[in-house]
């Protein structure tokens, strides 16, 4: 369930999605890698229910309309299996994390480009789903540089000069190739945090199934250490 999706079935999740099945406005598979992307390396665990109606479209008509119940278990359990793909292959090695960019060629340029600008854009519609969450590395000069391609490239609104740094197909390839660096440095930036909150819940979980726990008792995780420095401290941080 948690290694990446087999070049077979990442095929079959791009037939349908490009098929008459879904929406219009249906994420592509580029799209969807970048969308899931941004949903795995926030400081916010979304439920699937939260995440899944922004694969389809904003409205509710845009919900896929799948031929047999199996199928649209079939292709749920694809689109989750892909996602666990992109956090197995982030916590593997971040540095080697590959964005699913589309390619490009243009009328008279011979030459194929890396394009991820569809990768990009909806990349940050999945932050879009608790921007108020990612509200911190906004704020954080590192997290502005980091996100720079990223919003040059799928920001819905730019200013004229910005426009201007994505004209060319050159720029805005240049811009996709610092796209992994940037997805690698924020999964780091938001690491901690999601640790954190992880504890918060596992100590939360506990304390609703068990008696009381007292702060200098050996914590129940197992880790050997006393509750208030394991998961007592994460509770009591958040």
């Amino acid at each position: 369930m948690m290694a990446p999706l087999s070049d077979e079935e990442l095929d079959k999740l791009d037939q349908f999605l490009i098929s008459d099945a879904p929406s219009d406005t249906t994420l592509m598979l580029a799209g969807l890698d970048g969308y899931l992307t941004a949903t795995a390396i926030g400081p916010t665990t979304l439920l699937p229910s939260q995440v899944l109606p922004g694969i389809w479209g904003p409205e509710k008509e845009d919900a896929s309309h799948f031929k047999t119940k199996d199928q649209a278990q079939r292709i749920s359990d694809l689109i989750l299996r892909h996602f666990n793909g992109i956090v197995w292959s982030l916590e593997n090695d971040p540095d080697v994390f590959e964005p699913m960019f589309d390619t490009m060629t243009c009328p008279d340029d011979t030459q194929e480009h890396i394009d991820g600008e569809s990768w990009a854009h909806d990349f940050m519609q999945g932050i879009a789903l608790r921007k108020q969450d990612w509200q911190q590395l906004f704020d954080d000069a590192r997290g502005q540089e980091w996100l720079r391609p990223l919003y040059l490239l799928g920001a819905d609104e730019v200013t004229p000069e910005e426009e201007a740094l994505t004209r060319w197909p050159d720029q805005r390839e240049e811009l996709a190739k610092q796209i992994p660096t940037s997805t690698a440095a924020i999964y780091r930036y938001w690491l901690p945090y999601r640790k954190a909150v992880h504890e918060r819940q596992l100590a939360t979980m506990i304390q609703r199934s068990s008696p009381k726990i007292g702060r200098n008792n050996p914590c129940p995780c197992g880790s050997g250490m006393k509750f208030k420095k394991c998961c007592g401290a994460a509770a009591a941080f958040h």
